[in-house]
């Protein structure tokens, strides 16, 4: 019977579609005509998609640079410096993965008595970065043993982002003096008288972070060595000065995967204060000298290996700014008076505050404390402990197109001292004018007294593409 009624509920049901539906000579079938892409729609359509996933921007600077002291016969009067950079990003079209790229040009000259110059064109810094949107979470069922090894995996969960190439990344809180910081060489042929930023030297590293629901761990790893941009002989800033030059043998590490640098980083911010812990495994990035022969021969230079623990942390009270770094660093290279190296255990610290002003006004004071174990009293420059302060002061006018600025460093343990005034007028577009001097005090037994002689006033542009 059941079989019975289904029957004649299909009959009706296809009765009622065939009463209903339209015979095939009513059907009509109306398609709209094929529309095609002209040739200069399609390039419109392909500078579009190009403009809007490339951006490009660069710059020009040039720098002069005049002693203010004619003390030898041997100094550099005059200093040029000449760097043109141009950047570009590709982001992939529907996600927050790009390629990024950028090439260097540079050149810097001393003189005009016994001058040198030196050119570089090269890769500046040149990458890949990677990033997942959604958040990773291991699925387990609610057993209650399972229910605890996802508690337990719990820190599993967040986005992750990888970044393959050369590369500056950036390890601490505090500016122009951070222990923590080790992870790219400096360009230091012209002593401090740069910014940290502008001194710092990319490296190929690999760069992993991992942002759980607990703290955020980074991986770093570093295949190949590259040690620090210094001059020997023959300028005002080189190590050894005005010395007669003689031969240089470096004896850099092999590049073999053993010989790779490593480290780890793990952050988490707990009631508004963000906290650091880091290990690194890593070669120093200056020069260790094995041997300085008397007569003849060739100054031997090796690099050794360091093994760094550090922290830092960063908060803010009220308008303050609290930071800090400290770093353990199991051996470091210093100079001694037979202008051979000693490797030391040393502990640096620094802490300091920065307020910033509705008005403009910016202050950044810091302090600063290495401690070197094991010392020994023909250590050139430096003293068992060494504590000094830092910062910057600076004030905006006229809408922030003018500003002036000073950059200091001072050694309550040795007296010397570093100033950096200049002025920056930004009112033209794109263009930055930039006044300024390099200031050197102290006992010439000091790091920075050694250039008391060294004083230059400086004119900068820059350019912005």
């Amino acid at each position: 019977m059941r079989a019975f009624f289904i029957t004649i509920l299909s009959f009706c049901i296809i009765l009622f579609s065939a009463s209903t539906a339209p015979c095939v000579d009513d059907i009509i079938v109306i398609t709209e005509p094929t529309i095609k892409e002209t040739p200069q729609e399609f390039k419109q359509k392909k500078l579009k998609s190009l403009k809007d996933n490339l951006s490009i921007r660069g710059f020009i600077q040039a720098k002069w640079a005049t002693d203010t002291h004619n003390n030898s016969r041997n100094e550099h009067d005059y200093t040029f410096y000449n760097n043109a950079r141009l950047e570009g990003k590709w982001t992939f079209e529907g996600s927050r993965n790009y390629i990024f790229a950028s090439i260097d040009s540079e050149y810097l000259w001393f003189g005009p008595h016994n001058d040198e110059d030196d050119y570089d064109l090269d890769l500046f810094e040149g990458y890949f970065y990677w990033s997942n949107k959604k958040r990773v979470r291991p699925r387990f069922r609610t057993t209650p043993i399972r229910y605890g090894i996802k508690r337990y995996f719990s820190w599993l969960r967040g986005p992750v982002d990888i970044r393959v190439g050369r590369q500056i990344v950036r390890w601490g809180k505090t500016d122009q003096i951070s222990p923590v910081d080790n992870l790219n060489p400096q360009d230091l042929r012209e002593f401090i008288t740069h910014d940290l930023e502008d001194r710092k030297i990319p490296n190929w590293m690999v760069r992993a972070r991992l942002f759980s629901d607990f703290f955020t761990v980074e991986g770093i790893y570093l295949p190949f060595f590259e040690s620090s941009r210094i001059d020997y002989f023959g300028t005002d800033w080189a190590i050894f000065r005005h010395m007669n030059r003689i031969g240089v043998h470096e004896e850099e590490p092999d590049l073999k995967f053993k010989n790779g640098e490593g480290g780890v980083r793990m952050t988490k911010t707990i009631s508004g204060w963000d906290l650091g812990f880091s290990y690194l495994y890593a070669w120093e990035n200056l020069p260790h000298f094995e041997s300085f022969p008397a007569d003849g021969g060739d100054v031997q230079i090796t690099y050794k290996r360091s093994n760094i623990l550090g922290f830092e942390f960063e908060t803010t009270v009220g308008e303050i700014g609290l930071r800090g770094e400290a770093a353990y660093f199991d051996q470091q290279s210093f100079l001694t008076e037979n202008l051979t190296s000693v490797s030391k255990p040393v502990f640096h610290s620094v802490i300091g505050v920065d307020y910033s002003s509705a008005n403009g006004w910016y202050v950044n004071v810091q302090f600063s404390e290495k401690i070197i174990r094991d010392y020994q009293r023909d250590i050139l420059y430096v003293r068992k402990s060494n504590t000094a302060i830092n910062g910057e002061v600076s004030k905006e006018f006229w809408r922030g197109h003018f500003k002036a600025l000073l950059r200091y460093n001072y050694g309550l343990s040795d007296k010397s001292y570093y100033l950096n005034p200049k002025i920056i007028y930004t009112y033209f577009t794109d263009l930055d004018i930039i006044l300024g001097a390099n200031i050197f005090g102290g006992d010439s037994d000091t790091l920075l007294g050694q250039h008391d002689k060294d004083d230059q006033v400086f004119l900068i542009l820059k350019y912005h593409i």
